[in-house]
């Protein structure tokens, strides 16, 4: 229908485009070898972006695209946040857009006449503010990591088999290869590295079972898994206070230029298996710390002492008796 009056017609800019113009953005860094941005943000932020009010952390793609923007706060919201706090979004601020796939399904004609539901996901978007963005609410500061001191404590928790050797992990063996630490040109660098083989470990078959289910297959399917891996090297570093490798983080992403300007969907995809890999990491830890932290307070409990001495002595009472030899 032609536009009979003098306005002019906005177009709209739907998700698959403003997600290909973020992809598109990645790559011309990654080509003009500009990541500065990028990792300028991890050192600036006190964590991974989350929401404002909830302080639920965004994950994924959502993870690069808000770093990306380089901001000091770590913390966004959405415009209905922002007005629900009495605050407003300064002039001449620009959103950031947030994706996500939403459930969808619909109904089928199969050849043999039947009927049934179809389901699948669709990408959709919406756009956050940095609090760093707004006026008229009230907020604290917030306060860095300091965390790089226990983050052997992270690392030993798992107890991983580890061997001396160039960076690698073996799922067969379940277990990873490290050069020795000085062999590194610092102590960022080899965290980041280790965090990489880190999030390898958690593809295996008895935590995620991811290496044999990505949908991208054939050649690739190693070099995607390498991508997952240098992302959640990246989260990871973020959540511990180190400052990511970043040219390590280049050389590995710039394999897959090409694979991006073809297929835009696989940084989406990698970025969302690095979260998983990094959340599995941290939720075990954090749950192995609290049950540590249960243990020792019960044992300086006295009532707790007086009734594991009570248990202790009952089964020191118990009649002998003979137990068949075992094979262990």
């Amino acid at each position: 229908m032609e536009n009979t009056n003098n306005t002019p017609q906005i177009k709209r800019t739907t998700v698959k485009e403003k997600y290909n113009q973020i992809v598109e953005n990645f790559i011309s860094k990654l080509e003009n070898n500009d990541i500065e941005p990028w990792s300028k943000s991890w050192v600036m932020n006190a964590s991974l972006p989350r929401n404002f009010e909830s302080g639920n952390s965004y994950s994924g793609m959502n993870i690069l695209t808000l770093l990306d923007r380089g901001f000091t706060d770590s913390r966004f919201l959405t415009m209905n946040q922002v007005n629900n706090l009495g605050g407003k979004v300064k002039k001449g601020e620009k959103s950031t857009p947030i994706f996500f796939m939403k459930p969808m399904e619909k109904e089928v004609e199969e050849e043999n006449g039947e009927k049934k539901i179809e389901r699948y996901f669709i990408m959709q978007s919406y756009n956050v503010f940095n609090i760093t963005q707004t006026q008229g609410i009230k907020y604290e500061p917030e306060i860095k990591n300091n965390l790089q001191n226990s983050i052997q404590h992270f690392i030993d928790s798992f107890n991983i088999k580890t061997f001396r050797g160039e960076p690698a992990y073996s799922p067969s063996d379940d277990c990873i290869f490290m050069p020795h630490y000085h062999d590194f040109e610092s102590e960022n660098e080899f965290y980041s590295t280790y965090m990489h083989e880190l999030t390898h470990y958690t593809g295996h078959s008895t935590r995620l079972d991811r290496f044999e289910k990505h949908t991208v297959f054939g050649d690739e399917r190693y070099a995607f898994e390498e991508l997952i891996a240098e992302l959640g090297s990246a989260f990871l570093s973020l959540e511990h206070g180190i400052k990511p490798n970043s040219k390590k983080q280049a050389s590995y992403l710039n394999s897959w230029i090409t694979a991006l300007k073809e297929r835009p969907n696989i940084l989406y995809s990698a970025a969302s298996h690095a979260t998983k890999s990094t959340n599995y990491l941290m939720n075990n830890y954090y749950l192995k710390e609290q049950l540590k932290n249960q243990h020792n307070s019960n044992l300086q409990n006295p009532q707790t002492m007086k009734n594991n001495q009570v248990v202790n002595n009952t089964i020191q009472n118990k009649p002998k008796k003979n137990f068949s030899p075992k094979v262990g």
